[in-house]
């Protein structure tokens, strides 16, 4: 193998127990596609192969899954940079104290500032406080690890930019009951949502997508919170117009492959267009495939044309319904249906 990809995101599962309004994956409401164990190990021989720096575990839920503190160790163990993204639904006090030695990093997230709009946002009761409880519990792992002199996580907070989540009044006393309550987090990222997969289609955009103008007015609060709390974890508010897509490769990670649960790997992180996958055929051939898709005539005519938030979202929909597999295709269709009866209703 000679192609080298520092970084990769790894949806090791669509299962999930919540149904987030914005899953860039669809989780929860699809077949699971988890692999066994020996096959997950292949993947990270692939990664490994590749000379991995940074490996992202996501999902779905990715703690749901048996084998994932195992496969993320091996890969800390290799020395790589290894961040976990869950909805903290899964998170006991025996698999924090399990994560404290496999990974670098714990973001749970939380994408409202009181559990009425994260629990409408994230579709299920009671996961606003899951969430708050795999902080305490993550929170009291780290201090008891430091006070015995031992290694341990970062951890903090990743809050999802919508509409119904974007009150500067409500977000000023989240972060402050966050910070007074969980002393030693480490970090509070603030991001946009991106118009991916649920996120993508025209209802959502409509209602719960910020424009860039907002998101740029996002920018001076979140400068102004990082000021007030400069001696605490911190705080990042992502400026969206950094990731707006560009012909070619990705301005920002051009080495930045993303596999789903089956080992597919996707010609860009966050559409459907899928390339091959690293079980089945070399990450050298798949990489290629992928730069040519990242480089199709179509494909950056339609990436020229993005200027704003609606038209990246539109963008997104073609490409995923051009590119997608047959059963990307007719997933996207069934979920048009299902807004269209609701609609009706």
């Amino acid at each position: 193998m000679t192609v080298k990809i520092s970084k990769f995101i790894w949806d090791i599962t669509y299962a999930c127990p919540l149904r987030c309004a914005h899953c860039y994956s669809e989780s929860g409401r699809r077949p699971a596609r988890t692999l066994d164990r020996d096959a997950a190990m292949r993947v990270i021989d692939v990664m490994l192969a590749a000379g991995a720096v940074s490996v992202m575990f996501s999902g779905g839920e990715p703690l749901s899954i048996r084998w994932a503190p195992e496969a993320m160790k091996r890969l800390h163990d290799a020395g790589i940079l290894v961040t976990v993204f869950t909805t903290g639904w899964s998170i006991q006090e025996k698999l924090a104290n399990t994560l404290a030695d496999a990974v670098a990093g714990v973001s749970v997230s939380i994408d409202g500032p009181d559990a009425a709009i994260h629990n409408a946002i994230r579709g299920r009761a009671g996961a606003f406080e899951r969430g708050m409880r795999a902080l305490d519990i993550l929170h009291r792992v780290k201090d008891e690890r430091q006070a015995a002199g031992q290694n341990c996580f970062k951890f903090g907070i990743d809050y999802t930019l919508t509409r119904s989540g974007a009150n500067e009044a409500d977000l000023e006393q989240f972060v402050e009951t966050a910070v007074k309550r969980f002393p030693r987090l480490d970090f509070i990222r603030l991001g946009a949502v991106i118009p991916s997969g649920l996120a993508a289609e025209r209802e959502f955009e409509t209602k719960e997508i910020l424009t860039i103008e907002e998101l740029v007015d996002m920018l001076d609060f979140g400068r102004r919170l990082a000021a007030r709390y400069e001696n605490g974890p911190m705080f990042v508010v992502t400026d969206v117009r950094y990731f707006l897509p560009q012909p070619g490769a990705n301005v920002v990670d051009p080495d930045i492959l993303q596999i789903e649960p089956d080992g597919a790997l996707r010609a860009f992180p966050i559409y459907e267009a899928k390339v091959g996958n690293v079980l089945h055929e070399p990450l050298d051939v798949l990489w290629s495939r992928a730069q040519a898709w990242r480089a199709d005539p179509l494909v950056a005519e339609l990436m020229e044309g993005v200027q704003s938030m609606a038209d990246w979202a539109n963008t997104t929909r073609i490409l995923d319904r051009r590119y997608g597999s047959d059963d990307d295709r007719e997933r996207i269709r069934r979920r048009a249906l299902a807004v269209n009866d609701a609609r009706e209703d």
